[in-house]
Parts: C-alpha cells; sequence; structure tokens
C-alpha cells in the first residue's frame, strides 16, 4: 500500500521508500538547499530503499529547537510512517542556550523518549559544517576558535562565521551552499566533524557538528 501524502512536506520528489529519513530544521535557505543539493548528487545512496523529506513550517510556526522538534512529533503522530523511518532534528546551538534559555540536555532527553528521534546539532551553527568541507578547525588558534563559536553579527545579512567561510572559499557566501565546492569533500567533512566530537557527546559543547552522524547514512560506502 503506498503512502498517503504529507502536507507538511515540500512538493516534489514524493515516493514509496523502505525507509524515510524525514527532516525538520530551523533555517530557511542553506540547510534546505544544502539537503536538496545531496539528495541529486552522485553520493547520495538513492537506491529506492531511502527518501530524504524535508519538513515545511508554517508561516506562524517558530524556528526555535522546541518548536522544530514539535513538526516532527506532529507528523508522526498524523501520518503512516513505517517504524524503520527516522526523524531528524537538524538545529543551531548558537545562543538559544545563553540568551533563550534552552535546555539542551533536556531536548537530547525528550528526543531519546521518541521512537526513532535523532539530533544533529551544530555548535555554533550550520555553516560550521560546510567549513569542514574545506578547512580542518583544528588549525586555527583558540583566538580564532572563540571567534567562530561566538559568531558575532557582522552585518545585517552576515555573521563572522559566514564571513570567514566565504574567504575560505574565495568566492563569498551567500546562504546558498553551492554543491561544487561542498558534496566532493564529504568525506573530509565526515572525518573532521568526527574528530572534534572525540568525546562522543549527544551535541556539540564546543565548536563542531553533529550532522554527520546523519550524513553518514546517506552517502554511498566506498
Amino acid at each position: 500500500m503506498s503512502r498517503e501524502p504529507i502536507p507538511l512536506v515540500r512538493q516534489g520528489g514524493f515516493r514509496e521508500a523502505e525507509k524515510m529519513f524525514i527532516l525538520s530544521y530551523e533555517g530557511k535557505v542553506s540547510e534546505k538547499k544544502y539537503f536538496e543539493d545531496f539528495r541529486s548528487s552522485e553520493i547520495f545512496n538513492g537506491n529506492g530503499l531511502i527518501e530524504i523529506i524535508s519538513l515545511k513550517r508554517p508561516a506562524n510556526r517558530g524556528s526555535d529547537p522546541i518548536s522544530v522538534k514539535k513538526l516532527l512529533q506532529e507528523a508522526k503522530k498524523e501520518y503512516r510512517f513505517k517504524d524503520t523511518d527516522e526523524f531528524w532534528l537538524i538545529i543551531d546551538r548558537d545562543d538559544w542556550e545563553e540568551i533563550h534559555n534552552h535546555n539542551f540536555d533536556k531536548l537530547v532527553d525528550d528526543c531519546k523518549k521518541e521512537d526513532n528521534f535523532f539530533l544533529a546539532m551544530s555548535n555554533p551553527c550550520f555553516e560550521i559544517w560546510l567549513i569542514l568541507h574545506l578547512k580542518d578547525i583544528n588549525e586555527y588558534d583558540e583566538s580564532e576558535k572563540q571567534k567562530l563559536i561566538s559568531n558575532d553579527k557582522i552585518s545585517n545579512a552576515k555573521n563572522y562565521i559566514d564571513i570567514v567561510l566565504g574567504e575560505i572559499k574565495g568566492r563569498g557566501y551567500n546562504k546558498r551552499p553551492n554543491p561544487r565546492f561542498f558534496l566532493p569533500l564529504t568525506r573530509m567533512a565526515i572525518n573532521r566533524a568526527k574528530e572534534l566530537n572525540n568525546e562522543n557527546e549527544e551535541y556539540p559543547k564546543k565548536l563542531g557538528t553533529h550532522i554527520y552522524k546523519l550524513i553518514e547514512k546517506l552517502i554511498i560506502n566506498d
């Protein structure tokens, strides 16, 4: 029996699959474009067994981690997913903890209570995952690492990490990651992200990202 369409899911590309990855994320541009490009790339193991679905956030819904998680919960309860499907919460640590008093330890515990719920947090933001494709962050001194994790606002459109990423690329960064720059170096980014997570934390409490935990499940094995 085929699956019912899911109104929360963006249009296009929906098909029956043995396994689906349902993604919910904060960002409106970067994450969406990255995963769409990944899905259509040669490194995605799209052999009919995996389907990536990105939840579309209603206009009146917040972008904080708790709201993003609730979207996943609502979709899971309302529509017919299989026991093998995985629900991924893709969020930034940024200032949600210090300024908005979000308790990420509780968020981790809440995800563990849900079947097949997973957390892929970046600290401070998704762009640190992109930087890892192009640069080993351990090459930076502690002063520069502190600037990256603070990620101060530089202009209305850019934070510090956006500027650094643009300088590494040499062509600037406009929140729309070009797959030509990043996807060929995905395995390098995975290895570097693992090195930053050498304490196997539930979420990155220092500079780093756990996006690699999801990507490892979606990439073609050599």
